[in-house]
């Protein structure tokens, strides 16, 4: 994948990102939650994981750094190798680890996973946008 390919898909989570932060605004405001549109949110907070998480997977495979042992580990090992900063981290563990039980997480826990998880998300798409940009550029990365 080079920077152009990644563009599209980023402008894609990027505006996935926006709206999960607005539905999240909303369903905080103390009315009553807008099933569909919640629903809506966790739908988009899983596609964009299982994306970011397939990204890191190709980047660690193209450059051959260390297998991630789970789906978490993708993120340290990116971190590792300096393409995401460390502080993105986090939340890009945490929501990799909520993923699998994310259907027995309470409405409530769920907002503040995903509420947490949105600006590690931005952080880890510039990054992956900026390695992606020094690789096409025969930069070292």
């Amino acid at each position: 994948m080079g920077a152009q390919e990644f563009e599209s898909l980023r402008e894609n989570i990027s505006r996935n990102i926006i709206e999960i932060k607005s539905i999240i605004k909303n369903s905080g405001s103390g009315d009553v939650l807008d099933r569909k549109a919640f629903d809506r949110s966790i739908y988009l907070f899983q596609s964009i994981v299982r994306l970011m998480i397939n990204v890191g997977n190709n980047i660690i495979i193209e450059h051959n750094f260390r297998s991630p042992m789970n789906t978490a580990d993708v993120f340290i090992s990116l971190a590792e190798q300096n393409v995401v900063p460390l502080a993105a981290v986090r939340g890009m563990k945490r929501a990799a680890l909520a993923m699998p039980k994310i259907k027995n997480i309470t409405d409530a826990e769920l907002i503040e996973i995903m509420a947490g998880c949105m600006d590690d998300f931005s952080q880890c798409l510039v990054s992956y946008a900026e390695f992606f940009e020094k690789q096409d550029r025969g930069e070292d990365t």
